[in-house]
């Protein structure tokens, strides 16, 4: 649905120019401004119904901020894409709320798993998909962005657990859980391609 809102649009964008050139760029642009208010839109709606606005939208960004340069899992197609998004993002909530009503000693232990996801991410960034493939000089800048950007969120997110903002702490920490799954789940995915080669 989407893709042909997409492409109608790029078609009017398009009918005053001589030259229709510019029509995937157009499209392609208008896809992904398009999917993206979709999957913001689907994170507030659920933020809503788990009656964690804030939490959903500080989770929401802290993950895309990682993902942007780290990459990561991608579905074959745009709807088990959607529904992945969905399935993750209601399981992080879940453990969100639950993160806000845990004894310390649980918040401290989930803090080093996120420690842990912290290193993996390192580790493992940048993965590149086929249709976006890296040079070597996007990786050593997308792998020191991820690296600023991770450590970042990290040290953010355990500050306001020690100064009592266990809801933001949890949503940044799950962010970054979030974020060391699905490239886990690429590393997965490229290891079995090479496989079947």
């Amino acid at each position: 649905m989407i893709k042909l809102i997409s492409s109608k649009v790029a078609r009017i964008l398009c009918e005053n120019e001589k030259h229709t050139d510019n029509y995937e760029l157009y499209e392609y642009a208008i896809y992904i401004l398009l999917s993206s208010a979709f999957h913001i839109a689907t994170v507030i709606v659920l933020g809503l119904v788990f009656n964690l606005l804030t939490e959903s939208l500080v989770f929401y960004l802290s993950f895309i901020a990682i993902r942007k340069f780290a990459g990561g899992y991608h579905a074959k197609t745009p709807t088990r894409c959607y529904l992945f998004s969905i399935v993750s993002n209601m399981i992080m909530f879940y453990l969100i709320k639950w993160l806000n009503g845990a004894c310390t000693l649980f918040v401290y232990l989930f803090m080093m798993i996120g420690l842990f996801c912290l290193v993996e991410i390192l580790l493992i960034s940048p993965l590149d998909t086929e249709n976006n493939p890296l040079t070597g000089q996007e990786k050593k800048m997308y792998r020191m962005l991820t690296s600023i950007i991770t450590i970042l969120i990290f040290i953010i997110s355990s500050l306001c657990f020690f100064k009592g903002y266990r809801n933001i702490g949890s949503s940044m920490i799950c962010g970054v859980v979030m974020s060391a799954l699905v490239l886990l789940m690429r590393k997965i995915q490229i290891i079995n391609m090479r496989i079947k080669k």
